[in-house]
């Protein structure tokens, strides 16, 4: 019987683990492929060419989501994956394999391009990752297409009786658009906002303006059908792109895109393979990926703009060493805060917080000591409060906070609690030794919110601060207001 160390024992369910979670992401990525590929086939109007392809780039994008999808066994699982609906819809074993290989040369070619730009797994966030996008694509579409025109072309000659050239428009245009279409959606990740604490618009119809103009402008696409219709969408686009979120603004560039292809589509349903028909084929599908990076860019841009604004409210209202809200921050929200108890007719507390003795850790452990204290002081009590309660730093060592809708005994209850928090909270000050502080406040509570008034009830909470500090720290003084 063998007997395995603890550590031992812990690397042997890591690996367990890994294999675990590297075989549950191989089958589901198999099944997406699958699929998508399944719906391929079946867009076909005319016997073998497919109106939408979308399994490419959407396996691009989960291998570079999903890093360890890049494995060998992935890429078998995958050709497979790429091969099964043609073979299901009976289709020749040779030329499906031809076909899955090709499928394959654009993946692999757009990870490999993507590793050289950056190892990071990238993502579309900025006005440059757009036009990486379309490096990537004309690249991997261009791969691919020099696979198609040598190992399908041999497979299966008859599917070029429109010519070479044509052909390779055909298929170098198809995957370009399907790439550019769908691979911002893998790529496109949740924004980080920052938090300004300002109230958010609930227009919703101004928020929807810019969708329904879009569903109109499609309408009018898809009833008109002329050359140039790819482009009344695009004012609509390039609106949503600045109204909405990067994601967002991708899944109506690809919604838009798809009905527009599907439509083209349509519309040389039954029609034989002719090089007419490639051309306004190769033509739309052209325009619509040129189309689509508009307003994929624009979006972007904007993005990257918003978040830099953030940033700027975000430095310009919070204390740089603590991360809550400085003086300033803190008066402006807390007036908004107070109005709104006021309308509410919601009772308030005010409480301002001193550190007791805080000039002494600074003269006696350096002020980088100083600061950590201030920093773990300010963690501690930010997680005593409710998400929506205002908390900032108004002085050296002293906070202050504004709760609304409390009522007395709760607002006692967490100022207490407040106290034994930071009372257990140890901070590390020299090699082996660790400090213990405690805090003094002052909680100033009105049944009814006044108006206009957080001067004088800050002024109320300091004044019982004072008599916390006077009766001897560390603990918590009550100004009642009527």
């Amino acid at each position: 019987m063998t007997i395995y160390s603890k550590s031992a024992m812990t690397r042997i369910l890591a690996g367990r683990s890994k294999r675990h979670q590297l075989l549950i992401s191989l089958t589901l990525m198999m099944l997406l492929v699958f699929g998508a590929s399944l719906f391929g086939i079946l867009t076909r109007p005319y016997g073998f060419l497919a109106a939408l392809w979308p399994a490419n780039a959407l396996l691009l994008g989960l291998m570079l989501r999903v890093p360890r999808l890049q494995h060998p066994a992935g890429w078998l699982l995958a050709l497979l994956a790429y091969m099964a609906p043609d073979l299901l819809t009976g289709g020749e074993p040779l030329l499906a394999f031809a076909l899955g290989l090709t499928n394959l040369v654009f993946v692999a070619a757009g990870a490999l391009l993507y590793r050289l730009f950056s190892p990071d797994p990238p993502a579309l966030a900025t006005p440059a990752s757009v036009l990486q996008l379309l490096l990537v694509c004309i690249a991997a579409a261009f791969f691919s297409m020099l696979s198609g025109m040598t190992l399908v072309r041999w497979c299966a000659p008859e599917w070029f009786a429109s010519g070479l050239w044509h052909m390779a428009g055909f298929w170098f245009t198809s995957e370009l658009v399907n790439g550019i279409v769908i691979l911002p959606m893998m790529l496109t990740r949740a924004e980080r906002r920052v938090s300004t604490g300002k109230a958010v618009s609930q227009d919703r119809l101004g928020h929807a303006l810019p969708a329904l103009a879009l569903m109109v402008s499609v309408l009018m696409a898809v009833i008109l059908n002329g050359p140039g219709s790819i482009g009344i969408p695009v004012p609509a686009l390039l609106w949503c792109a600045l109204h909405y979120s990067t994601r967002a603004t991708v899944f109506f560039t690809a919604a838009t895109s798809l009905v527009l292809m599907s439509t083209i589509s349509g519309d040389l349903q039954g029609l034989e393979q002719s090089e007419a028909s490639l051309d306004v084929i190769i033509s739309a599908r052209l325009g619509i990926a040129l189309v689509a990076l508009g307003p994929l860019t624009v979006a972007c841009i904007n993005s990257a703009r918003n978040e830099l604004l953030q940033r700027f409210e975000y430095l310009a209202n919070h204390d740089h060493l603590t991360a809550v809200l400085d003086r300033g921050g803190f008066f402006a929200r807390g007036q908004h805060l107070l109005g709104s108890a006021n309308s509410a007719r919601a009772p308030v507390a005010v409480m301002v917080l001193d550190i007791d003795h805080f000039k002494s850790v600074n003269d006696r452990y350096g002020h980088a000591a100083g600061d950590e204290v201030l920093r773990r002081f300010a963690q501690t009590i930010d997680a005593t409060l409710r998400k929506n309660d205002v908390f900032g730093r108004t002085g050296g060592e002293e906070f202050a906070v504004i709760l609304e809708g409390i009522n007395r005994d709760s607002a006692l209850g967490l100022a207490e609690r407040m106290l034994s928090e930071v009372a257990r909270q140890e901070t590390p000050v020299a090699e082996n030794q660790t400090l213990r502080v405690t805090v003094s406040i002052g909680l100033a509570w009105h049944a009814q919110a006044p108006l206009n008034e957080l001067d004088n009830l800050l002024a109320e909470a300091d004044r019982a601060l004072y008599r916390a500090k006077a009766g001897g720290r560390n603990r918590v003084e009550l100004a009642e207001l009527a």
